[in-house]
């Protein structure tokens, strides 16, 4: 409830922008929901997801070095690759498809991303661009149009997540050093790639 409360305080404003930030959340929700009700008969495109991505995540959940040291061999593909050519396991993507079916791992990861980039552009706009009241359908229609944005899945948030990195930042630099701002940038590098993303933000 606190987040809600973050996300939708300020003089009178919590009926409409309630609705409106509802609306946008089940839209973000609807999205994401053919990978639960189709399974593998939902869509998903095979470059950077079953040609690889998926694949290596797996392969990794299944070889038993998901903690494994960096010179640890992985033997199911070409006679075998050391632990440090996959993933690390301090990323999230890494750990959905460790506990999920593919699929829904793949669901999952996009819910959760698709999410976050909504409430990050929402808090960005609503906090340091466009403060007026009267413009929060303005805020809720950007937010939900940047969150259903294509994008690579396996990226995750390395630009999905820019908003919400950029809000934080922005806090900290106008003298809010409240919890919350350090928790995102503390969190966001677990779901997202520096290299991808991150290195090009700052």
């Amino acid at each position: 409830m606190h987040i809600f409360h973050l996300l939708l305080k300020n003089n009178g404003e919590w009926g409409d922008v309630m609705r409106l930030f509802t609306c946008g959340i089940i839209i973000v929700c609807l999205h994401a929901l053919p990978y639960f009700l189709l399974g593998e008969d939902g869509h998903m495109r095979v470059h950077d997801n079953l040609d690889s991505n998926i694949a290596w995540y797996r392969v990794l959940a299944r070889s038993g070095e998901l903690f494994g040291a960096i010179d640890a061999t992985i033997p199911q593909v070409i006679n075998g690759l050391p632990r440090n050519a996959y993933g690390t396991e301090f990323s999230g993507i890494v750990w959905l498809h460790a506990l999920f079916p593919s699929v829904y791992a793949y669901g999952l990861s996009q819910l959760v991303t698709r999410i976050f980039a909504f409430i990050g552009m929402y808090l960005l706009l609503k906090t340091h661009v466009l403060k007026e009241k009267q413009v929060q359908w303005i805020r809720v229609g950007v937010a939900l149009t940047f969150a259903l944005t294509p994008f690579w899945p396996s990226g995750m948030l390395s630009t999905l997540g820019m908003p919400l990195a950029l809000w934080a930042l922005l806090n900290i630099r106008a003298g809010d050093r409240s919890w919350k701002n350090y928790i995102v940038l503390t969190l966001l590098p677990l779901y997202s790639s520096f290299v991808l993303g991150f290195f090009f933000f700052f």
